[in-house]
């Protein structure tokens, strides 16, 4: 009796300490850590002075042959396009404070796989970013809308050392001035992955240490990408 006594407060131990025990998800290994990147990403702000908050949406899309990264976003207030203004090239929205034209990124998706130059009232006009990592960079304009975007800045991406993190911005002799970290964040305790996006500035022309500007975490969505209607997959953890 004794024996048996003894034999159920052991397994009723061991039960309590595997209901104890956590179990730490890891980064998939088998995937390129570009993977991470590769998503339907969404954050929701509130800047000072708006009437509403602004969700930000940035679907992007990694090849990693080629190491080309593709973002493409949109802004909207209560589910409606603020930018880019849904107008055709060389067009403007009259507003009651000011004029919004037609954003020089832009590109109109329908969800056939295609960027077109032009609306055909079956999709929608996004701010199309696109760079290859450790090559060929892009013109750049601020999803911001405007009456005038001026000339625009070319920037560069990089891939840093840690695999993970991406610098986008101008460089001037090898060095960045105005740039942006995109980066995943990894919960190893709940499997999700987040993704943030770090903006720094130099405060001035003299002062070469750029300062951060802003900080954005976004969440995964699984929502169809307005460029091929296909659902993009939400990355995760294993086990």
């Amino acid at each position: 009796m004794k024996n048996l006594l003894y034999i159920v407060i052991m397994l009723f131990g061991i039960l309590l300490s595997s209901c104890g025990t956590s179990r730490a998800f890891q980064i998939d290994n088998s995937k390129n850590s570009l993977f991470y990147h590769d998503a339907y990403w969404v954050a929701k702000i509130k800047p000072e002075g708006a009437p509403a908050k602004i969700t930000v949406i940035n679907d992007m899309h990694i090849d990693t042959l080629t190491n080309r990264v593709t973002v493409y976003a949109q802004s909207r207030i209560l589910g409606k396009i603020v930018s880019p203004p849904q107008v055709g090239s060389g067009k403007c929205i009259e507003t009651k404070k000011d004029s919004l034209c037609f954003h020089p990124n832009a590109v109109y998706l329908n969800g056939s796989g295609a960027e077109l130059d032009s609306s055909d009232g079956s999709g929608a006009w996004w701010v199309k970013h696109s760079w290859v990592l450790g090559g060929e960079g892009y013109q750049n304009w601020e999803l911001k809308p405007k009456k005038n975007y001026g000339d625009g800045q070319y920037v560069e991406g990089i891939l840093l050392e840690d695999g993970f993190t991406m610098k986008i911005g101008i460089r001037k002799d090898s060095i960045f001035t105005d740039y942006n970290l995109r980066m995943p964040i990894i919960d190893k305790n709940t499997s999700q992955v987040f993704y943030k996006i770090v903006r720094y500035e130099s405060p001035n022309k003299n002062d070469t240490i750029p300062e951060e500007k802003f900080n954005l975490v976004l969440k995964s969505r699984k929502r169809r990408s307005p460029l091929n209607n296909q659902i993009q997959t939400r990355p995760k953890l294993i086990l």
